[in-house]
């Protein structure tokens, strides 16, 4: 299962969405079945991106 578009609870404090739309992250066959237009909503939305988000909680190597 490949992740089209990662969804950052953080980013959608109000619970925003479209309809016919999960809020969670959106597989490849989820994405892709949806109509182009609301692909495009999707992308143009800040709580959906299509890189997977860096999990902060985790410590970051250190420079050496």
């Amino acid at each position: 299962m490949t992740i089209a578009r990662y969804y950052d609870e953080a980013k959608n404090p109000d619970g925003g969405h479209l309809p016919g739309v999960a809020l969670r992250d959106l597989t490849e066959e989820e994405f892709s079945a949806l109509p182009d237009w609301l692909q495009r909503s999707v992308d143009a939305l800040p709580f959906y991106r299509r890189t997977k988000p860096v999990d902060s909680s985790k410590p970051k190597p250190e420079k050496e």
